[in-house]
């Protein structure tokens, strides 16, 4: 791959019907070298590397010496990188308590449709190829007679197929998004712009010409806001591994030399000095492994050995570990190996020691892009339930905050610890408090589910004591009685005991 990063299609002009044609034809051939680099990434992810294409003249060993390994670093790579970041589900929670049931309903919606599983998808491709697209649409269901419970689809979308078109103006604002498909014959593009939606079908596979054989339908986009959302890896729009590929290249030609020397020893040639083998004894030499040497009249000792070119082990040993630690620095993955500390290392000397913060920094920049790109994907989803009357007409955007939870339980004791510190200064509000320990991301639902347990807690015990006061009160009362009624009934038994014996009590 000779170039590093994506290129932006970037068009000096509005887009109308007349102008389409024009537009797309400029922007799919700087999609196509896009295309070819998001190609080459996602088939060095699947594991097609340089080293299966090596000859056996590159090898540099003998005609049957020539094996092949691939460790596939890029592949786990992705999946670390994007797993630490995005691997529980995005949150949204309320910047104040105004619109919180909105909210809740959004969240409800945009669950059982899978965003998590969008969110996932679109940033393992912008983990690969630097860019992925997420679609935010109205269900099909809508045109039925009845409402669907889901009124939405989430779905990310394959950057191989789909790519936007930016203005040249302050921002690149995106001016309109495509996505497109192929059959035997025909490609059939979909364009949105925040007004229009255009159907174009044409001959050929992915090419546009301007003739008869181009067919565009033209309609109102009902939601007013452009559906498919870039989503950036990073400024560059460039990989997570794209950078290292040259030192994964280097470590799977290491490791498939070391299996050659191997090999080459095992296959050494067997050179005989002052002494003539036939056919029968070469044949038993490989049968039996032994060999017998007798040296002829008039001739030197006779002597056998095998000659074969074995590399240094503890080099090769100490380039692969080099190569490995480069990519990990250059990449930002946590060492899997312990390099010293003793039994007392915890916490944040842990995470720097073993690279930690260096995939924390990693996972905060590319939390910046996607929330970039969740938050105009989330303009459109309020867009159509405003539509629907499913949310208040006044709940915005700016209304939610985006939370990507990662590690919040790390080091739990520690941050409680933390937390009770914070607390006891008597200067922040425990909001804050909450905050800067990172133990959960919505902080003030939070609060406001313990404020009111614990309110409720209280009015439960002060109820209950009531009861148990009310209950001791009646219990005195009781024995009380009790003991009136004792005496009344021993006054009674004695006066009929006197009545029955002529007025003496013995």
């Amino acid at each position: 791959m000779e170039s590093r990063g994506r290129k932006r299609i970037i068009i000096e002009k509005n887009i109308t019907r007349e102008n389409l044609i024009e537009v797309l034809m400029e922007a799919i051939s700087i999609h196509n070298i896009n295309v070819q680099d998001c190609k080459y990434l996602i088939d060095y992810y699947k594991g097609e590397h340089p080293i299966f294409k090596r000859t056996s003249d590159e090898a540099g060993y003998n005609s049957s010496i020539n094996n092949k390994v691939s460790i596939n670093y890029a592949y786990s790579s992705t999946r670390d990188i994007v797993g630490y970041t995005f691997g529980k589900p995005t949150q949204y929670t309320p910047t104040s308590g105004k619109y919180r049931k909105d909210i809740d309903e959004l969240s409800r919606i945009l669950a059982y449709e899978g965003n998590s599983l969008a969110d996932h998808e679109a940033s393992t491709f912008a983990s690969i190829c630097g860019l992925g697209y997420l679609c935010m649409l109205p269900s099909s269901e809508l045109l039925s007679d009845y409402m669907p419970d889901i009124p939405l689809i989430d779905r990310s979308l394959d950057p191989l197929t789909t790519f936007t078109i930016q203005s040249a103006r302050i921002g690149n604002p995106t001016l309109m998004s495509v996505t497109y498909y192929t059959d035997k014959e025909r490609t059939y593009f979909t364009c949105y712009t925040d007004n229009k939606i255009y159907y174009i079908v044409c001959r050929g596979n992915a090419s546009l010409s301007i003739g008869s054989d181009v067919r565009i339908l033209e309609t109102e986009n009902p939601i007013g806001l452009n559906p498919i959302t870039m989503v950036q890896n990073n400024a560059f729009l460039m990989g997570d591994f794209e950078v290292a590929t040259s030192i994964f290249d280097a470590i799977n030609q290491l490791a498939s030399d070391t299996l050659n020397d191997v090999e080459n020893v095992i296959k050494s040639l067997l050179v005989v000095v002052n002494s003539e083998l036939n056919e029968n004894v070469v044949n038993k030499v490989k049968v039996n492994r032994v060999l017998e040497l007798i040296s002829g009249e008039g001739q030197g000792q006779a002597d056998a050995k095998f000659i074969y070119n074995q590399l240094d082990a503890m080099g090769m040993q100490n380039i692969r570990e080099y190569l490995e630690e480069a990519y990990k620095q250059v990449i930002g993955i946590p060492d899997r190996k312990t390099r010293g500390g003793g039994g007392g290392d915890t916490g944040d000397a842990v995470k720097l020691r073993d690279g930690w913060a260096d995939i924390e920094i990693v996972a905060r920049i590319k939390e910046n892009y996607f929330k970039y790109a969740k938050k105009k994907q989330l303009a459109v989803a309020i867009k159509i339930m405003k539509l629907l009357n499913l949310v208040n007409n006044n709940f915005e955007t700016k209304y939610i905050d985006i939370k990507v939870p990662r590690n919040n339980t790390d080091n739990l004791q520690t941050k409680a610890q933390a937390f009770s510190t914070l607390n006891g200064t008597k200067t922040l509000h425990p909001s804050d408090a909450l905050d800067i320990v990172e133990i959960t991301t919505d902080v003030d639902t939070k609060i406001d589910r313990g404020i009111k347990f614990w309110q409720e807690q209280a009015e439960r015990e002060k109820q209950l004591n009531e009861k148990n006061t009310d209950t001791e009160d009646n219990k005195e009362i009781k024995t009380g009685q009790q003991q009136k009624n004792q005496y009344k009934s021993r006054e009674t038994s004695r006066k009929k005991r006197k009545s029955i014996l002529g007025g003496k009590i013995i």
